[in-house]
């Protein structure tokens, strides 16, 4: 294997350790990023990559911040959808309320 096969092998895992810390802080387009780089260092890999293994382990971890990042994206959208919800009843309550006339007693 030559010196250049080697650097770029390196490289590789070097951008995928790189993703997963900016997964990791949900730096998503820092994550993006770094995987546009590594797949164009892939594309252009003579040789299998020794440590796909290892790859593979990181990009689960990837995966799996994905998914916590998406679930609690949906909880956050479904609360905000539900709180809408509550503040447009509210608001038709109150503007029911301004239509009555209001009443003033004048006894002395």
């Amino acid at each position: 294997m030559n010196t250049m096969t080697k650097d770029s092998q390196a490289d590789i895992i070097r951008l995928t350790e790189a993703a997963v810390e900016a997964a990791e802080l949900g730096q998503w387009d820092a994550v993006a990023h770094y995987y546009d780089a590594r797949g164009a260092l892939l594309a252009v890999m003579q040789q299998p990559i020794r440590e796909a293994g290892d790859l593979l382990r990181l990009d689960e971890q990837i995966r799996s911040r994905v998914r916590t990042a998406q679930t609690t994206l949906s909880s956050l959208l479904s609360e905000a959808t539900a709180t809408k919800q509550r503040l447009q009843g509210l608001h038709q309550r109150l503007a029911g309320q301004a239509v009555l006339p209001a009443t003033v007693s004048m006894k002395a």
